[in-house]
């Protein structure tokens, strides 16, 4: 794995580590200034139509579709299963942390008085996003297959899951982008550190040491 590769997936996680802190000590004071805004233009396209694909595409943020799709990420993929463990203790410690940080921030959704930020659809979703575009950049594909998969995932896991939810009155804008920002901090740490695993040569085995034979005098 070269060094820039890893140096990529190390940006990808901090960055949007410091990010999700910033986003939460705004979000820790109410609404950001353009939460009610965007939810105003949400709901003026919010037709009936849209909210019944909305209540469709929100299921991607739930086990019931993201456990599956782990599934075949690891049907599909050796890398996956080589590092099985580290892929579901990150899909699994994210919806934690930000079931966590809902009460560390304690800040109430737009038409209901449970805590939102960050939403918890959001961030499973993209943590899966981001740990499907790592694996993806290690299978052995062609540059069209990568990209068509890549927005296949990002658009119908990550962007479409948000917009359910901003089209379900069920988060803030802000709580969305916190999802996704804590979701590419966990998924993004776990494909930095298999980076850095993956390119730390195996040690070869010793050679044998010659045996020898004693004489006699």
């Amino acid at each position: 794995m070269s060094a820039s590769r890893v140096a990529c997936w190390r940006t990808v996680a901090l960055g949007s580590a410091v990010l999700f802190l910033l986003l939460s000590v705004a979000a820790a004071h109410g609404p950001l200034p353009g939460d009610p805004a965007a939810r105003m233009l949400v709901k003026a396209w919010a037709t009936p139509a849209v909210v019944a694909m909305a209540h469709v595409i929100n299921v991607g943020g739930t086990w019931m579709v993201l456990v599956p799709a782990t599934a075949l990420l690891f049907a599909v993929s050796r890398h996956a299963r080589r590092r099985w463990w580290l892929w579901c203790l990150t899909l699994a410690a994210a919806p934690m942390i930000e079931n966590v940080w809902k009460g560390l921030i304690g800040r109430t959704r737009p038409a209901a008085t449970a805590y939102g930020f960050p939403s918890g659809h959001a961030t499973a979703a993209a943590v899966f996003v981001v740990i499907a575009l790592y694996l993806c950049t290690r299978a052995q594909l062609g540059t069209g297959r990568r990209v068509a998969l890549a927005a296949l995932v990002v658009l119908g896991l990550g962007v479409g899951v948000g917009g359910a939810r901003l089209a379900l009155d069920a988060h803030w804008v802000s709580d969305v982008l916190g999802g996704w920002l804590l979701g590419a901090a966990c998924g993004g740490g776990a494909a930095w550190w298999d980076a850095i695993r993956a390119g730390v040569p195996t040690p070869a085995p010793a050679a044998a040491a010659p045996l020898t034979r004693r004489t006699a005098d």
